[in-house]
């Protein structure tokens, strides 16, 4: 046995067996903290009496308060700091580390070994056993480089001379295989983790980031990254290594809360929900699209139109002149309060040279001072005060918390107003939440259109209503080619502060759209907005065998086939099948399922959901429609291709690649590309000729 490969051995037995003897400490460490814990809170209670008799004995009490607050607080933060460390070294113990790089400095004399795993981990604060994947050191391993380079550590630039670069293969305390190499392309890692099958869940691409995507990954210089990848080179494990990294790089004063990730559909959402938590992060907020709008809209409402005019109504809505229509009668219990010209008359009180949105913005805070001081003037009136007798126990206790007897006309007086405030909380809330503004009215008049949209509703409302949430600092997206350049000026609109992450592919965009995006429209969106848009461009298929990447490249990108590299080369040639009618193809279907190993995640594609089903009625597989949430681990699955988008599978059958929408003139091409780039390992093609 190779000498190498048995220090390497002799290494990880160290590192597995210090890793278990921490774990094992770290229970007992956690059990006592929590204990000592408990024996003190009962201790403290006892201890510390609340005297308020006089000015130094409240003092005495607040401190003694504080102090035992401060103590109970040391306990909580021992234990989620043994809580964290547990969970890493949890995490680490299945494969505590996948690579060694060894760094020479400039004023040493030997090379310093550095193991590179999922999570960091020191036995001592001086002593780094396991570096994170995120540090900058793990950088280098990331770079490829062999020789003189150099990291960035705190903004300052360490000279180092890489001397060695290399890979395991192992799981728990042993050791499989070691591999010393510079070539990305020949990683041996990374093939074998590319052969493996797919199943329900994302895995983590942590031990193979290739040099391509680390650049992806690391960038915090972009406020706009758009990434343009061919399908299956990694564009959605790269965005959730980003989202990994940019909390681990920003963790004083980044938290997931911080991020929202947009995804196509629910049934994605959960593909790749548990990437994040495997690497000890928490993931950000997800979302569609449309569960995102939702959330700018106070209630459920039916629109009638499908086409958008979000960049019009962006043109013209400062600008518009608003009339007694495009408000609301404000009411409290059925009374009317305000009436639409009342509102328009206070409106025109605001400052013309302001812009509409800031103009209904005073305007709310006009009505709100008129109620205001009413209640004020009410308040002192003599027979409102009078009121206050009347009310029940139960009134009392809902109005002020507590039973009242108020024994100064001051005191009176502050009661009933609060009373008054109390009895018009829902007025002032309508004038808070605008209710009163009449947003469909509005967009007629500005689209001189009967009909609604509900992206033109929820737009006007989020620009007129100030709604905008200027503290989410990233937004990632997804399937970016799906989207149309209303959706993404709506983005720009609702979050103004935010960087973003443009994950997406020109060839996959398969979905018809009234302001269809083109990478080209959308950096000049972008630039409009004053942000420069950084572009990175990835050409090599990690997912498909090189048969079907061939194949799927030549059918949606030929002029790419020159540019694409491809790490799983050979593999077998697609099959084409032609049946003669629905009854030949079920047939077919039936004897190509099978040939499929039912160990591996395959999926039959088909163009529409009705399709999906009518084949699912005859074969007995599992259908995917609009509402699945999650996939199996193994077996077959029958869906459409809007819900295949995104996902991978071990083998591909397509049920009727002539059809009508495989051979529309606009996105037909994208579409085969789209269904064909699904598969890793098995290609079968079906078409219909009746």
């Amino acid at each position: 046995m190779d000498n190498s490969f048995k220090l390497e051995q002799k290494h990880l037995t160290l590192v597995h067996q210090t890793l278990q003897e921490t774990l094992d400490s770290i229970e007992k460490l956690m059990s006592d903290n929590a204990n000592q814990a408990k024996n003190f809170k009962k201790t403290a209670g006892k201890e510390t009496a609340l005297n308020f008799d006089s000015y130094a004995d409240n003092l005495d009490t607040f401190a003694a308060i504080e102090t035992m607050n401060k103590q109970i607080d040391s306990f909580n933060n021992k234990q989620t700091q043994l809580q964290n460390t547990k969970s890493s070294v949890t995490r680490l113990l299945p494969a505590p580390y996948f690579a060694r790089i060894d760094l020479k400095y400039p004023d040493e004399t030997e090379s310093i070994p550095f193991y590179i795993g999922s999570a960091g981990f020191s036995p001592t604060p001086e002593e780094p056993m396991i570096i994170d994947w995120r540090s900058p050191i793990a950088d280098l391993y990331y770079n490829n480089k062999i020789g003189k380079t150099h990291y960035l550590a705190n903004e300052r630039k360490i000279n180092v001379t890489v001397a060695t670069r290399r890979q395991f293969l192992l799981h728990n305390a042993v050791l499989d295989d070691i591999f010393d190499t510079d070539v990305a392309i020949q990683d041996p890692l990374l093939v074998k983790t590319l052969q493996e099958n797919k199943n329900s869940q994302m895995s983590s691409i942590t031990a193979t980031i290739q040099q391509e995507q680390n650049v992806i990954i690391r960038d915090t210089k972009s406020t706009a990254l758009l990434v343009n990848g061919i399908a299956g080179s990694g564009k959605t494990s790269v965005v959730l290594q980003r989202i990994a990294y940019l909390l681990y790089r920003y963790r004083d004063n980044l938290v997931s809360s911080d991020m929202l990730l947009l995804t196509p559909n629910t049934l994605f959402t959960n593909y790749i929900n548990q990437v994040l938590p495997s690497l000890g992060e928490e993931s950000p907020l997800q979302m569609t699209f449309n569960q995102l709008m939702t959330t700018f809209i106070s209630k459920s409402i039916s629109f009638e139109s499908e086409t958008s005019h979000v960049q019009e109504l962006a043109s013209k809505l400062d600008n518009l002149a608003l009339t007694a229509t495009d408000f609301k009668n404000i009411k409290l219990n059925d009374i009317t309060i305000f009436s639409q010209e009342d509102i328009k008359q206070f409106f025109d009180q605001t400052p013309k040279t302001m812009s509409l949105t800031k103009r209904i913005t005073a305007l709310s805070s006009i009505l709100t001072d008129e109620i205001e001081s009413k209640i004020e003037h009410d308040s002192k009136n003599g027979k409102v005060q009078a009121e206050l007798s009347d009310l029940t126990d139960s009134q009392q206790e809902k109005i002020f918390g507590r039973l009242i007897s108020p024994s100064s006309d001051i005191a009176v007086q502050k009661a009933t107003k609060k009373m008054l405030l109390w009895r018009n909380r829902q007025l002032l809330k309508q004038i808070d939440q605008k209710d009163w503004l009449n947003i469909a009215q509005i967009i007629k008049s500005a689209l001189n259109t009967q009909q609604i949209n509900h992206l033109d509703y929820t737009f006007t409302r989020l620009k007129l209503l100030n709604l905008a949430q200027k503290r989410l600092r990233f937004v990632m997206i997804d399937e970016i080619q799906d989207y149309s350049l209303d959706q993404i000026l709506f983005l720009l609109t609702a979050f103004p502060k935010a960087h973003w992450t443009l994950v997406g592919d020109q060839f996959q965009s398969i979905l018809e759209s009234n302001h269809p995006l083109t990478f080209t429209n959308l950096k000049d969106l972008f630039e409009e907005h004053n942000i420069t848009v950084t572009q990175r461009n990835l050409y090599t298929s990690y997912r498909s065998s090189g048969a079907i990447t061939t194949a799927f490249i030549k059918h949606g990108a030929p002029d790419l086939l020159e540019k694409i590299n491809t790490i799983q080369t050979g593999g077998k040639e697609p099959v084409h099948v032609e049946n003669k009618d629905f009854s030949d193809l079920i047939t077919s279907l039936s004897l190509q399922v099978e040939s499929l190993d039912k160990h591996e995640l395959s999926a039959i594609v088909t163009s529409d959901l009705n399709l999906a089903q009518a084949i699912h009625d005859k074969i007995k597989q599992t259908v995917l429609g609009n509402t699945a949430e999650k996939l199996p681990a193994s077996g077959i699955v029958v869906l459409p291709l809007t819900l295949a988008k995104g996902l991978e599978f071990d083998n591909v059958i397509i049920a009727d690649a002539n059809s009508k929408y495989y051979l529309d003139s606009q996105f037909g091409e994208n579409r085969i590309y789209t269904a064909f780039s699904r598969a890793s390992k098995t290609l079968i093609i079906n078409s219909v000729t009746d």
